[in-house]
């Protein structure tokens, strides 16, 4: 069978594919870990010309898969090449499959504010204390129900 050369030919994408910023009522979700394993959560929604992530967990590493190895980072490269553009992190829980990548991943794309309920809250700040040479994020704890504007985004809060 022939196949007749498309009129618009795609660029092939490669680990390091970089969309254009989305635009209009466009809503894109970037998975940059934890998909389909447990832990490295990590997730950017780009909305209204901002980027909001959620979660900034760290994948523990059996001891005998990857010896010298003590966990696994998500791919933030997205988020480095876009750091202007994020406007927060949002923590859904204190699990360290989604905090514990905090004080390595958020200095690499402009340490943005956290907002996290109370308890994860302390747990943050409390892990934070074992990292003394990186900047202390910016905690803001939310509470249940509550609304917010993050950058151009309308956020609201739920269980």
């Amino acid at each position: 069978m022939l196949r007749r050369p498309s009129a618009n030919p795609r660029k092939p994408q490669t680990a390091d594919y970089y969309p254009e910023p989305a635009t209009g009522n466009t809503v894109r979700i970037v998975p940059l870990g934890g998909i389909e394993e447990v832990g490295r959560n990590m997730t950017a929604v780009e909305a209204n010309g901002d980027i909001i992530v959620f979660d900034a967990g760290f994948q523990f590493v059996s001891e005998d898969g990857s010896p010298g190895v003590d966990y696994i980072l998500p791919n933030t490269k997205y988020l480095e090449k876009n750091h202007e553009r994020v406007r927060g992190v949002i923590i859904t829980h204190g699990h360290l499959d989604h905090i514990g990548g905090i004080p390595f991943l958020l200095p690499r794309f402009g340490n943005p504010p956290i907002y996290t309920q109370a308890l994860t809250a302390v747990m943050i700040a409390k892990r934070q204390e074992e990292y003394p040479d990186i900047p202390k994020p910016e905690i803001i704890t939310v509470e249940v129900g509550q609304s917010m504007t993050i950058g151009n985004t309308k956020v609201k809060f739920f269980p």
